[in-house]
C-alpha cells in the first residue's frame, strides 16, 4: 500500500472493466476530474457497480469458436442489461493514503473526512461479476435481470493478447499434450490435460 496510490480487492470471478481505454490507470484519469469537480478533496474509495454475466446466458449464442472454451470471461459475453443498485454489490478503487480498513465491497474505517465514496458512472466502468446465479439477497430481481441481457463484448479489446498469454502459459506448464509452439492459440477445452 506503501507503493500504490489505489488499490483494488475483487474475488476471481469478477473484474473493473473500464469501458474505453484498456487500463485501470488511463480510467481513473478519466475519473479523478470529474470527481474533483463536485468536491475538490480526494475521495476515500471510487465504486463501480456490478452487473452480472451469468452462466447460463452462455446458452442463447453457443461457444464462440475463435476462443478457447476454457476462458471463462472471454466465452460469456451476454449480461444482465440492469445493473445492480447504486452502492450494492460495488468494487471500488481505494486510496490507500485514506483507508485504514476494508469490508469486501467498501472502506469501514477512514482517515481525516471519513469513508466517502465517488461512484464512477456505468459509461465509464462496470464491475464484471461472472456467476451460475446472482446472490441469494437478489433471487427475485435475478429473474427479472434474466429476462433483459444484452450481448456485451467489451472483454473482448484483451482477446487476442489474453489467449496468447494464456494458451503460451499452460504449454510452459505442460498443460497442453502434442502441442507445437506455433500451434494457433484455439486450443479447444479437450486439448487441455487432466490432473
Amino acid at each position: 500500500m506503501y507503493e500504490y496510490k489505489y488499490i483494488a480487492l475483487l474475488d476471481i470471478d469478477e473484474v473493473i472493466m473500464p469501458l474505453e481505454g484498456t487500463t485501470w490507470k488511463e480510467l481513473m484519469d478519466k475519473i479523478l476530474p470529474k470527481a474533483l469537480k463536485i468536491n475538490p478533496d480526494e475521495r476515500a474509495s471510487y465504486n463501480v457497480r456490478n452487473v452480472y454475466f451469468l452462466d447460463d446466458l452462455i446458452h442463447d449464442h453457443g461457444w464462440f469458436k475463435e476462443i478457447p472454451k476454457y476462458m471463462h470471461m472471454l466465452q460469456h459475453v451476454y449480461r444482465t442489461k440492469n445493473f445492480t443498485k447504486p452502492g450494492q454489490y460495488v468494487k471500488c478503487f481505494h486510496n490507500t493514503e485514506k483507508v485504514l480498513t476494508l469490508h469486501n465491497h467498501f472502506p469501514l474505517s477512514c482517515l481525516g473526512s471519513g469513508c466517502t465514496s465517488y461512484p464512477i458512472e456505468t459509461t465509464d466502468a462496470q464491475l464484471q461479476h461472472y456467476r451460475a446465479d446472482c446472490v441469494k439477497t437478489l433471487k427475485k430481481t435475478c429473474e427479472e435481470f434474466r429476462k433483459t441481457s444484452v450481448m456485451d463484448t467489451t472483454i473482448w479489446k484483451y482477446k487476442e493478447p489474453l489467449i496468447q498469454r494464456v494458451s503460451s502459459t499452460l504449454r510452459t506448464l505442460g498443460f497442453f499434450e502434442n502441442v507445437n509452439a506455433n500451434t494457433n492459440p484455439d486450443i479447444s477445452a479437450n486439448a487441455v490435460r487432466k490432473r
